[in-house]
């Protein structure tokens, strides 16, 4: 990812800083969360980058999104067996007895020691609700639309699928390399229209986590200013929050990196790894 530059001492000190808090966060495993009301495009291209190009080879890559329209961030990629590329469609219904509730929400007592979430415990129950695709071999060429698996059911459901996608990637992987794993969440606000805050924060908290334990990089889309009270709300799940913003027809992005207390200037996106 690119870090900007500048010919003032204390600039150049703070991009140094910034760009020793993102490799940090590529060696040990990390979550952030994308903010900002900008163009789906700009989004695209910033999601694009966290999940690496084709260039990278060894990139497996998990993405959970609503619904299945042109998405620029797949056009570099070539791998679509499900060891690789993994593309979630979310169709969740509306669900919101107590029970259900409960039962996204008390997920969270199935924290372990280490920080690690059931919802990639090895105990983790299929979701009776996916078409999952399981890790075969397959012949001949594959496209997007065979990566693709639809999501259907509760919140539960999807983070059961979510836990079983990333436990398969670590298996197949025979334990994955830090980075390795790219993780890409696009379905905050839906959640947001069907559960209370409280759930999807327990839910974002477990997938953090997920993505976390096997030293994966995750990022979770937001569209709201990055002085909103739902971003202020979620933003301490995450090792850093990404702010982005047009500045005339430019995009920009800005991070904000928790642990290390830094934040980068204003910045160009580009289509740096």
């Amino acid at each position: 990812m690119h870090t900007g530059g500048g010919t003032d001492g204390n600039t150049v000190g703070a991009t140094v800083g910034v760009a020793t808090a993102l490799d940090d966060l590529k060696s040990r495993g990390s979550a952030l969360l994308v903010v900002g009301t900008v163009p789906e495009d700009v989004y695209t291209r910033v999601s694009a980058c966290l999940l690496g190009g084709n260039g990278d080879a060894d990139r497996r890559r998990l993405v959970v999104e609503r619904g299945s329209g042109s998405d620029v961030r797949f056009d570099q990629i070539d791998r679509w067996t499900p060891e690789w590329t993994r593309i979630l469609s979310v169709d969740l219904a509306a669900r919101n007895s107590t029970a259900d509730a409960s039962g996204a929400t008390g997920a969270s007592d199935r924290l372990g020691p280490d920080g690690s979430s059931g919802l990639a415990s090895p105990t983790a129950p299929p979701s009776p609700t996916s078409d999952s695709t399981s890790f075969d071999a397959y012949g001949g060429d594959r496209t997007r639309d065979d990566a693709t698996v639809t999501v259907e059911g509760s919140i539960v459901d999807l983070g059961v699928e979510i836990g079983t996608a990333i436990r398969e990637f670590d298996a197949v992987a025979g334990d994955l390399d830090p980075a390795e794993l790219r993780v890409a969440f696009d379905c905050v606000a839906p959640l947001l229209s069907e559960y209370d805050r409280q759930t999807v924060f327990r839910f974002l908290h477990l997938l953090a986590n997920d993505v976390r334990s096997v030293g994966g990089m995750g990022h979770v889309r937001v569209p709201e200013p990055f002085d909103s009270e739902i971003v202020r709300l979620f933003a301490p799940l995450f090792d850093a929050v990404v702010e982005l913003r047009l500045d005339g027809r430019e995009p920009q992005q800005r991070w904000h990196l928790r642990d290390a207390g830094l934040t980068s200037e204003w910045l160009p996106i580009d289509d740096g790894r």
